[in-house]
């Protein structure tokens, strides 16, 4: 019991960091949500993030793709749940209590919701250096690649590109 606790805690003091870092903008510029996808480490612009949830109950759709999880319904609004790494070509998200659905925020499309592996908190890519990037390390959708203190690679993941993308609007086989 006490892990859930903590890791109640521990999810309630990072939404709680985002709504702080959203309300302060110029901490909110150069702060980014990270969150696994795949074997990736991916950043998120928070002006990007509505709300980060755990995995609500989710109603399938038939005739769609593989990577269209379904509709969920979050305090009466229906979004639409894409597997983001799945979407992405990758395997399907491993499913486990460390699953988070990011609520999209954006102007061009609305009650959409992407599936990431893990929550792994706010970074600074003020900190973090901006690194030459192979081709192998981009995924679709990433443009920038950073690298933090500890070595680890950091993509930078483009909403807007996401959302404009007419096969994540039209899930339909």
């Amino acid at each position: 019991m006490a892990k859930s606790s903590n890791l109640r805690e521990f999810q309630e003091s990072i939404l709680l960091k985002l709504k702080e870092a959203a309300s302060h903008g110029s901490t909110a510029a150069s702060s980014r949500l990270g969150v696994t996808v795949g074997a990736n480490n991916v950043l998120i612009n928070l002006k990007d993030v509505t709300e980060v949830l755990p995995v609500p109950p989710l109603q399938p759709v038939p005739l769609t793709q593989a990577w269209f999880l379904g509709v969920a319904n979050v305090r009466g609004n229906l979004y639409n749940v894409t597997d983001l790494a799945q979407f992405m070509g990758m395997p399907p998200t491993p499913k486990s209590a460390n699953n988070r659905i990011i609520l999209i925020n954006s102007e061009t499309t609305t009650q959409a919701a992407v599936l990431v592996e893990n929550l792994i908190g706010l970074r600074s890519i003020d900190v973090m250096a901006l690194k030459p990037s192979a081709s192998d390390e981009i995924l679709a959708f990433s443009k920038l690649v950073y690298e933090d203190s500890d070595n680890k690679t950091w993509l930078e993941f483009d909403i807007v590109d996401l959302v404009k993308d007419k096969a994540f609007n039209q899930p339909a086989i």
